[in-house]
């Protein structure tokens, strides 16, 4: 598969017609972002934390397309990173690789990734290191470096109002990692078998029914692991320039799929976010339901595209019925560029015999903070630092530990086209 990747590559940038909105259409930045990273345990386990101190730089080139009917371009994505401090007597962050004996974090860490592109009117189609977002697959960012895939994707916006999205992946490079690998299913707490699979395909799009209101619906096939359907609808409704409501419901369906390499996977989830805008202070109220046999399934080293955004926990248990409300203050009216977010999430009914009930309790609490310098010199140089307190009633075993976890980054981008 991968020499077939390269091959369409080549093929797709083999024009010589290089010139005019292919270099004119070009972007290139580079964001250089340090990170402290320091999730502290609050019960004995192998490790008292998981600790370092990063620096990463991300450069991202990306061409226009040539000129003619059939446009072909091509992005680069260069990354490394460098310890600053860590420890093989922490746990990794995701931040650096590690010795899988040793647990000794590397010094350093890079590579480069290539997309080959072509494009037919608003038909976009890309070959090689793909980054996608969508409610069933996310390539996180939430790391020093980006995790991507690769593969092929399509993606059309020639129907009117309709965004579709397609695209087939065989590997990962994972946030803390330089080698592609297979996809695997996400094991935490016991939840499913260890097992993996080099073949997933997606496809879905959005459809904005009406200018309020807009369709979503995906479906993914993550070969012999499992298989996922969501359909969710946007709303939103501008009451003025001082207010504003919007919602999201969603359902995601999961089911085991071909030789079920990981067992059993039974999981409903019905998924709403309600956000309301006053000024500069935003309300959020979202929640969880689950239903079904099994925990809510996702692939390992990643995230997923669900709307709630906890940082130590994840809040995906068997059966779990969950609760977050969220405060966001924008100060741009009296110190530009400084925002404040606290987020208090609890979840209940967890069903997990393994770990010690099946009524078992967590809740997370979240405070964010930062910065971005408007003008001067450090334009646009980002300050953020997070605090979170998560705690369960889960037993010592638990993979997702109680824990009080502290993140500092500061980051910059250089934008040279």
């Amino acid at each position: 598969m991968q020499s077939k990747l390269w091959m369409y590559s080549t093929l797709m940038l083999s024009s010589s017609v290089f010139a005019g909105n292919f270099i004119d259409n070009s972007t290139v930045d580079l964001t250089t972002r340090n990170f402290y990273f320091d999730r502290d345990y609050q019960e004995q386990s192998k490790y008292p934390a998981a600790k370092d101190w990063t620096q990463g730089f991300i450069l991202k080139a990306n061409s226009g397309y040539t000129e003619g009917t059939i446009g072909f371009g091509i992005d680069i994505l260069a990354t490394a990173g460098l310890k600053l401090d860590a420890s093989a007597d922490y746990a990794g962050t995701g931040n650096l690789p590690r010795d899988t004996v040793t647990n000794e974090p590397a010094s350093s860490y890079g590579e480069i990734g290539v997309t080959g592109k072509a494009k037919i009117s608003k038909t976009e189609l890309k070959v090689g290191t793909l980054r996608p977002m969508n409610p069933v697959l996310v390539a996180s960012p939430a790391r020093l470096l980006p995790q991507t895939y690769r593969g092929i994707s399509l993606e059309s916006k020639d129907i009117p109002n309709l965004d579709f999205q397609s695209a087939y992946i065989d590997q990962v490079n994972h946030r803390d990692s330089t080698n592609w690998e297979n996809l695997r299913i996400s094991a935490v707490n016991g939840r499913f078998k260890s097992a993996d699979t080099d073949q997933l395909y997606y496809l879905g799009g959005h459809y904005q029914l009406i200018p309020s209101t807009k369709l979503t619906s995906f479906y993914m096939d993550v070969e012999d692991l499992y298989n996922q359907s969501m359909f969710g609808i946007t709303y939103n409704h501008k009451f003025n320039d001082s207010n504003n409501f919007s919602s999201q419901l969603r359902y995601y369906r999961s089911r085991e799929d071909g030789q079920a390499k990981a067992g059993l996977v039974d999981n409903d989830l019905i998924h709403g976010y309600f956000e309301l805008k006053h000024q500069n202070h935003k309300f959020i109220l979202a929640t969880f339901h689950h239903s079904g046999d099994t925990a809510f399934p996702y692939l390992t080293g990643g995230e997923t595209g669900l709307l709630i955004d906890t940082w130590p926990a994840e809040f995906l248990n068997p059966k779990e019925r969950v609760y977050s409300f969220r405060y966001e203050y924008d100060f741009k009216n009296y110190v530009p560029g400084l925002r404040f977010m606290t987020r208090y999430t609890t979840g209940d009914n967890i069903y997990a015999p393994n770990l010690g009930g099946t009524d078992l309790k967590e809740h997370e609490t979240d405070f964010d903070i930062g910065y971005t310098v408007q003008n001067g010199p450090l334009k646009n140089l980002g300050l953020r630092a997070r605090y979170a307190m998560y705690d369960n009633n889960m037993l010592s075993t638990a993979n997702i530990k109680p824990s009080n976890e502290t993140r500092i980054n500061i980051d910059y981008t250089w934008k040279f086209k």
